[in-house]
Formats: C-alpha cells, sequence, structure tokens
C-alpha cells in the first residue's frame, strides 16, 4: 500500500520518522519530502507548513507524480474543550473549516472498523477538528462551535487537505495529538516564526523571540507540551500504519 503522510512542522514529525524506519530525501522537489521503507508498505512523508493553502499546494504537487492508495495527515491541535488533555491523541470524525464569519462542515467516510482495529493498539479519541482558514484566538474560535460538538479540536490544515481528497475520491485520515489544553492559548500568531511558505524557520523564531522577551515562558511551555504530543503522536500513527 501506498500512504502519503503529511505534516505542517519538522517536530511534528520528529518522532515519528524514526520510528518508523531510516529516511531518505527526495530531491527536486520545492518542498522536504522523505521516503520511508517500511516492511508491508511504501511510505511518503513530506511538509507542507503551515496552512490551509500551503497544505493543499503540497498535496496538489505530490499527486501530479503519483497517486496513494491514502492520504495521511497528523500534527498537532488545540483542544477546544476540557474533555481533552495534553498528549491525547484525537482521530477526525468531521471536519469544519471557519473562514471569516462562515463555518463549513465536510463529512469523512465512516472508517470505524479501523478506529477499531487502532484503539486496542493505543489510546485514540473521535473528535471534531475545526481548521481556521486564518489563525484565530480560542475565545474567538468557540463562538462558532456547535454545542454538543464531539471533542472539538483546532488546527490549521487538516479542512483543505481533506476537502481535496474527498474531490479526489482519495481514502483520508487525521490524527493529532493535543500540545495544548483549552486553558491554554497561543499568545503569538504561529505565521511569526515561519517563512513566507508556511515552513518553521528557526532565525524567524529567535528574532521574535528576542524582540518579545516576555513571551519566552510562554514558548517554553509550549515546547515541553509538545514534546509530549509528539511522543504519543508518533506511536498512534506508527500503531495505525500497523493496521491498514
Amino acid at each position: 500500500m501506498k500512504l502519503l503522510l503529511l505534516f505542517a512542522f519538522p517536530g511534528e514529525a520528529k518522532k515519528t520518522m524514526p520510528m518508523l524506519g531510516r529516511s531518505e530525501r527526495v530531491s527536486g522537489l520545492p518542498f522536504k519530502a522523505f521516503r520511508v521503507p517500511y516492511p508491508s508498505h511504501k511510505l511518503t512523508m513530506a511538509e507542507t507548513g503551515i496552512g490551509v493553502g500551503n497544505a493543499a499546494r503540497v498535496l496538489l504537487h505530490l499527486l501530479q507524480a503519483d497517486r496513494p492508495d491514502a492520504v495521511l495527515s497528523f500534527g498537532y491541535c488545540g483542544a477546544l474543550s476540557p474533555e481533552a488533555s495534553v498528549g491525547d491523541v484525537v482521530w477526525a470524525s468531521s471536519v469544519c473549516l471557519i473562514e471569516g464569519q462562515k463555518v463549513e462542515t465536510l463529512s469523512l467516510p465512516d472508517n470505524r472498523e479501523l478506529f477499531e482495529k487502532l484503539a486496542p493498539r493505543f489510546p485514540v479519541r473521535a473528535g471534531t477538528f475545526i481548521t481556521m482558514k486564518e489563525w484565530m484566538r480560542k475565545r474567538d474560535i468557540v463562538p462558532f462551535v456547535v454545542p454538543g460538538t464531539v471533542l472539538p479540536v483546532c488546527d490549521m490544515e487538516t479542512f483543505g487537505l481533506a476537502q481535496l481528497c474527498d474531490s479526489r475520491k482519495l481514502p483520508f485520515l487525521a490524527l493529532r495529538a493535543v500540545s495544548d489544553d483549552a486553558d491554554t492559548d497561543l499568545l503569538f500568531d504561529p505565521w511569526s516564526v515561519c517563512d513566507r511558505n508556511g515552513i518553521y524557520s528557526a532565525a524567524r523564531a529567535m528574532r521574535f523571540f528576542l524582540a518579545r522577551p516576555h513571551l519566552l515562558s510562554h514558548a517554553i511551555g509550549l515546547y515541553r507540551s509538545s514534546k509530549i504530543a509528539s511522543s504519543n503522536l508518533a506511536q498512534a500513527v506508527a500503531a495505525l500504519i500497523q493496521v491498514l
């Protein structure tokens, strides 16, 4: 089976790639992509950068060269409900997009059988992924969450990937690990530490935080929680590939 695994930030895949096998950089692409040898599957992993548009752009580029059997999106997410804690791994049962004052919902195919195969190997929870077209504070996202929504979490890429796969009748799955709980909000726009393509830039991040030392403790807290998320996410992704 040919699987395409997409992530936005290097940190999201840092612990996943070594767990799957030794990776080999794919040359000639305008973004980072890697082939990872695996006994039963052909795996390709690609870094999309943050944002709906960047994620869709990278996926379209890859689909021009080859059609995978399934696309798997993984990374971090923010909890919008106290029911989710840092490190929880959430499986997308549905996805929404917030664009301006509009909310668009996309239902995903019923993968209950696969979910039930994965659960004994690693604890995952079904939830609703709410993708932001532009970065928003959690307090501004919450009013868009319909009462009764199952385990809502927020991200900036999933909807665009799901929509593109749906239009092409391509199987799509998304797993995200909670990197910040409902009481923790990001105090800066993540674009502040990225280049124009949404790729994380250590140099930009250093300049940004040196100019805003009051945010350093916040950034350190996010880094620590993201390490927990990365570890759990790696185990969940590895378990999912085993049952596919």
